[in-house]
């Protein structure tokens, strides 16, 4: 089995138990069985394998194995693969009849019924095979339901502060390009809003949304306010990488997605959006008008103005409190990396295979290393932002760092560099009242008050 594969099914072992192990509150016996119970029950595309369920004495063996070694510990061994068995056409129909009867069944209560009727001998069906033909008839028991009932949406509400956050960015105002000034480019701004009060507990303009930005936006926030128990986002390509399942693996958060073409799961960061046009977008589009806003620098300073100064501090329409004060309301504490801790988290990881001469190559550059028989394959683990330091594993061993021998390149190729620009002072023009100072104002009035501390944020483009 290859690293690729190993990965994959470490990624769906996590996402099965994710709901457990991210909970900084341990579950109740009885709830922690309910959940393996209906986990079990439901049917999945299992990586590298025909197989579509997985039983509770599997996934308390994930769990064991999680709570051992973490995220590596869900890479399995290789072995080998049972392929999936027959079901006899009579019994399946039966299976059918007897769950449209009663969606709410259990595969293993359909099983039970099949075989207590004499529809089908003693262990011909298994669970797994009943389950894919189920679902093949649309008849799991959320289609069923849903078709009784009509979909409804919850409104639903994270019970505490910093047990959900929601991610999401938009596209916003075009700024000169600082490449070409005659030219104009859009910026893309990227917000992390807490499900529970509603505090934006990080946000910022990039010029692209591509992963990198995703993980910059997470990594400053888990280092403001904590690791989250669950994250969630949409399915676009900046959220659903290989690369950030396994962050949220190794930093034991729960990764989960809207479905496709739904956004109202994303509904509060999706209204955050609507203020941000109705509230923040026009004072920006005065600021660009009379020249006082031209970089993205300029942008991500007035951002912070605007949600600390005035945002984080107004009365929300929905809890009838500002963010502010209901984050304060909460003693609820959360788990802390350290930035070390987390640049090694964060780094990205790439396999390559060791050539004739004890070298391996990346983005167009070689590198030598130690310890590592040629034609054999390796894990390289780097900085995007720094091609100079490599870290080099093999069969889960850390090895000695890689040494650059040919570097062509100092920056992961996906990586767009970005030209520093100047800062430039907002001033008021021409008598007219500057929204975005007066919020500042209100900001600095409350630090060291605030029990948020909301400091100043590094105002220009950190990627």
């Amino acid at each position: 089995m290859d690293s690729t594969l190993q990965e994959q099914l470490a990624a769906f072992r996590y996402s099965l138990i994710a709901p457990i192990v991210c909970r900084q509150t341990p579950m109740q016996t009885g709830e922690l069985q309910a959940y393996l119970e209906q986990t079990s029950d439901q049917t999945y595309r299992i990586p590298g394998s025909n197989r579509t369920q997985v039983s509770v004495r599997t996934l308390e063996r994930y769990l064991s194995q999680y709570r051992r070694g973490e995220w590596d510990a869900l890479k399995p061994k290789p072995r080998g693969n049972n392929g999936g068995s027959r079901l006899d056409p009579a019994v399946r129909e039966q299976a059918i009849q007897l769950r449209k009867e009663r969606p709410e069944r259990s595969v293993e209560q359909i099983i039970f019924l099949l075989e207590e009727s004499g529809a089908a001998l003693p262990g011909t069906v298994a669970a797994s095979t009943l389950a894919r033909h189920l679902k093949k008839a649309g008849a799991t028991r959320i289609e069923l339901q849903s078709v009784a009932t009509g979909e409804r949406f919850r409104r639903y509400e994270a019970e505490d502060i910093h047990l959900l956050w929601q991610f999401d960015y938009k596209h916003f105002v075009y700024l000169p390009d600082p490449k070409d000034p005659k030219k104009k480019k859009k910026t893309i701004l990227f917000a992390i809003l807490d499900d529970y009060s509603r505090v934006i507990v990080q946000a910022q303009f990039y010029w692209d949304e591509k992963l990198p930005r995703t993980e910059d936006s997470l990594k400053k926030a888990i280092l403001r306010y904590g690791i989250p128990e669950q994250f969630y986002c949409d399915n676009g390509a900046a959220f659903s990488s290989h690369h950030l399942t396994r962050i949220c693996g190794r930093l034991g958060v729960r990764l989960s997605h809207s479905k496709p073409y739904r956004s109202q799961g994303r509904g509060k960061i999706e209204r955050f959006f609507q203020f941000v046009d109705t509230s923040f977008k026009p004072e920006v589009y005065q600021q660009v008008e009379n020249g006082s806003l031209q970089t993205i620098e300029d942008l991500n300073k007035v951002l912070w103005s605007w949600l600390d100064g005035y945002y984080h501090k107004r009365e929300h329409g929905t809890t009838k409190e500002s963010p502010a004060v209901r984050a304060e309301k909460s003693s609820r504490t959360t788990k802390r990396k350290s930035l070390d801790e987390l640049t090694e988290i964060f780094l990205w990881e790439e396999t390559r295979t060791v050539d004739g001469t004890s070298c391996v190559s990346l983005q167009g550059n070689s590198y030598e290393v130690d310890g590592v028989s040629s034609g054999q394959k390796v894990q390289l683990r780097y900085d995007p932002f720094d091609l100079s330091l490599i870290q080099v594993w093999s069969k889960g061993m850390k090895k000695p760092n890689a040494k650059p021998m040919t570097v062509l390149r100092y920056q992961d190729r996906r990586i767009k560099p970005q030209t520093p620009e100047p800062a430039v002072i907002l001033n008021e023009t021409e008598g007219q009242l500057s929204f975005f100072e007066l919020a500042e104002q209100k900001r600095r009035e409350g630090w060291g008050q605030d029990p948020l501390e909301f400091a100043p944020k590094q105002g220009g483009e950190q990627l």
